[in-house]
């Protein structure tokens, strides 16, 4: 039992370890996708020009994949997010021993509608980096992805 749970936690440990760099990459050496965090390696014996339409061919692949998760949940998240609202102020204002109990599981529905339609955005641009570098990664490029924060 000691060795699977040895086993088990050193699985979970790898798992959650993250590369960091704390500089952007070098220019010369990497090819910054504009409007993205994403850095394509240049190989040596590489076109610039070959890579920069690869990239506009995934770029434009990509950009269907995500309008079709973004739009499905900003509607049902304000769908029901607008219907556990309207539920919400019913069972509040009908009183009774009830509606108290309905009444957080109802506020939780509506809080979880509304984080999904609020997340919306959020959701479709990680899909969004995560297809472009599968798209081109299939093509043969080495992908960075660098974040830079804000310093004030």
């Amino acid at each position: 039992m000691f060795r699977f749970s040895l086993i088990l936690s050193l699985l979970l440990t790898a798992s959650c370890a993250v590369n960091t760099v704390d500089s952007a990459p070098e220019k010369n050496k990497f090819l910054h996708i504009d409007g993205t965090p994403a850095y394509v390696l240049i190989e040596p014996n590489s076109s610039v020009d070959l890579m920069n339409d690869d990239i506009y061919i995934c770029l434009a692949e990509v950009e269907g994949k995500a309008r079709s998760i973004r739009v499905p949940m900003k509607v049902v998240g304000g769908y029901f997010g607008v219907v556990g609202l309207i539920a919400l102020i019913d069972v509040a204002t009908t009183g009774g021993w009830v509606s108290s109990l309905l009444l957080p599981g109802v506020a939780i529905f509506t809080a979880g509608s509304w984080a999904t339609y609020a997340s919306a955005d959020a959701v479709s641009e990680l899909g969004e980096y995560k297809n472009l570098e599968a798209c081109l990664e299939r093509k043969g490029y080495s992908v960075v992805f660098f974040l830079e924060e804000d310093k004030i």
